[in-house]
């Protein structure tokens, strides 16, 4: 493969929550993603994403379960990395460090 590890990774993240019982609570997309580090399995973050069914967006708090990377390769040859975070939806007050701090991964910025 021809494209350095490093420019692959930089595509972007779609970021889904999901209730107890495995349902889509709400989604966001960041597209890009460029030169930042992933959340890993376990770390709890924020984000603003838009409500399933009324399409509000929303701050929703939750805890990485998962995380699922995709190759994609556009006509022109250029191959990126899309990376899927599934979180399991917290109330605000669970999403909260042992420190009693927030830990925010992503912002509206």
């Amino acid at each position: 493969m021809g494209t350095p590890l490093q420019e692959a990774m930089t595509a972007g993240v779609l970021v889904e929550f999901f209730d107890t019982c495995g349902n889509t609570v709400a989604q966001a997309v960041f597209t890009q993603w460029q030169g930042r580090p992933l959340p890993a399995v376990g770390d709890t973050l924020c984000c603003p994403a838009a409500l399933r069914g009324s399409g509000q967006t929303e701050k929703l708090f939750g805890r990485v379960r998962a995380r699922k990377f995709e190759v994609q390769r556009e006509d022109g040859g250029e191959v990126s990395v899309w990376c899927r975070l599934d979180l399991e939806t917290l109330r605000p007050d669970a999403a909260r460090t042992r420190a009693g701090r927030q830990r925010e991964f992503f912002s509206a910025n």
